[in-house]
């Protein structure tokens, strides 16, 4: 509790920042473990997931918005949070730009996917690709972030 009546900025916000770091990484499971469900990481799994199997119907519209909004709310809830703390993180200054541009890029291509595959067969790859180039660029910018932050404590300890 040593940290709430320290007059440094920086140390009354390790905490808070840490206990959103291990959010960040829940809430990031959870969406893998959804996608899991939902097809897995089998191409032919995820197509059948969202056109139906052999000859069923394919999920609604509605069914494919209700997706988009719930992957909005997590990517988006934690890619704005990870891009706020990596504004502020004076060691990413070199990769900062890359890692929030490849993550929102990555994450939006993600969250359309499923329409391409409803539109058009064999498309369940897309689907994988786009969840593994969006999880990858999520843990890689929520791993750059700890590493700066628990460097800085370790420099302001210092």
């Amino acid at each position: 509790m040593r940290w709430l009546v320290q007059p440094s900025p920086a140390a009354r916000a390790r905490a808070p920042v840490a206990l959103f770091l291990v959010f960040a990484a829940l809430a990031l499971a959870g969406l893998a473990a959804q996608r899991l469900q939902a097809g897995g990481l089998s191409p032919v799994e995820v197509e059948a997931f969202y056109r139906g199997v052999e000859g069923g119907e394919p999920l609604s519209a509605a069914a494919l918005w209700e997706e988009v909004h719930v992957g909005a709310f997590v990517y988006g809830f934690v890619l704005f949070m990870l891009a706020s703390l990596a504004a502020v993180a004076p060691r990413l200054d070199g990769v900062r730009a890359i890692l929030i541009g490849a993550a929102f890029g990555a994450t939006l291509a993600d969250l359309f996917a499923p329409f391409a595959i409803v539109a058009r067969p064999d498309l369940g790859g897309l689907r994988v690709a786009t969840f593994a180039a969006a999880t990858a660029a999520m843990w890689a910018l929520l791993a750059a972030v700890a590493v700066e932050r628990v460097r800085a404590g370790r420099d302001a300890r210092a």
